[in-house]
């Protein structure tokens, strides 16, 4: 199968839970969901437009976090606005916001740093994505949106990498996983005690998949293993996909 593979890189980012109330709590990594938004905007797709076209059964996308992560959270001073001289911040009911934001271990040298493995049933989409991602040398392409990791206030950029081949494996086998797993295709960590330090695992309720209305459909959301220290997992897994450079990787579903 055809890969398309990049990677999207920033300095923070900040990917709202679904069920955050008062406390913006942020997942670890961009969800699906929201990666899907990502690539639609960057084709230029209109804002609630793709969710069919980037479904489960059509799409599929695996995602590795390359950088050491951390969270803090933050009180952001939110403004009520409902009309354009609202941004000045004469309104008189401001929120005071506990937000939590993702970001690189060291904050002065490092960047989050996510990579990304995209293949779609359709052959137009994928050429197009190609198209657009490989636009420039230096940069990257858009026919919509400036890439931001979450909020608009967490600008990011996507670094093209190019075009790879990979073949599913269907069978139960233990391997070294370098993509963030799907919980229900692990059989089995595969973890040493010397290889604990290597090791920060989190278990996160991930969006999938929306509907037509945006609401997550019935197998629309799932947990997912992540390594917040950037280094790949051993497990013995129930599927998986080796990419043409060795690497393995499981899809988000």
């Amino acid at each position: 199968m055809k890969l398309l593979t990049f990677r999207i890189q920033g300095k923070m980012a900040h990917f709202r839970r679904y069920y955050s109330n008062s406390s913006a709590l942020s997942y670890s990594i961009p969800p699906r969901t929201t990666i899907a938004g990502m690539i639609a905007g960057l084709l230029g797709y209109e804002r609630d437009s793709y969710y069919k076209l980037f479904s489960l059964d059509q799409c599929k996308i695996a995602l590795a976090n390359l950088s050491s992560i951390k969270k803090e959270t933050q009180k952001m001073n939110l403004l009520m606005i409902k009309d354009l001289k609202d941004f000045n911040g004469s309104k008189e009911h401001h929120s005071q916001t506990p937000t939590e934001f993702v970001m690189p271990q060291n904050i002065r040298t490092g960047i989050l740093d996510y990579k990304l493995w995209f293949s779609h049933e359709d052959s137009k989409i994928m050429e197009h994505l190609q198209e657009v991602l490989s636009r420039y040398e230096i940069g990257y392409g858009s026919n919509g949106i400036s890439l931001a990791l979450g909020t608009a206030a967490q600008l990011g950029w996507v670094y093209y990498e190019g075009i790879q081949e990979g073949q599913e494996i269907l069978s139960e086998q233990k391997v070294e996983i370098s993509s963030v797993t799907p919980l229900r295709y692990i059989e089995r960590l595969e973890m040493e005690a010397e290889e604990s330090r290597q090791y920060r695992l989190v278990k996160e309720d991930i969006p999938l998949e929306f509907d037509t209305e945006r609401r997550i459909t019935k197998s629309g959301k799932g947990y997912m293993v992540i390594n917040l220290l950037s280094k790949p997992i051993r497990a013995t897994v129930q599927k998986h996909v080796i990419v043409d450079d060795g690497t393995k990787i499981i899809w988000m579903e």
